[in-house]
């Protein structure tokens, strides 16, 4: 079994990211952080469908 981490998404984190992919919907998550400080964004559950600046960044999957 691989042994995983976890980041926190945070601005810096999300910044240095080459992309972003969110396979989950959960209110935990802010994405319009999410979206506002990665450079490209794949959302596979219409997750930010909400997040009204930046939808440049938002690839559907």
């Amino acid at each position: 079994m691989p042994n995983l981490d976890s980041d926190q998404l945070n601005p810096e984190f999300l910044g240095q990211l080459d992309c972003a992919v969110i396979v989950t919907d959960h209110t935990a998550f802010d994405y319009d952080l999410i979206v506002k400080t990665s450079n490209i964004v794949v959302d596979t559950r219409n997750a930010t469908k909400n997040v009204t600046d930046h939808r440049d960044r938002i690839w559907k999957a």
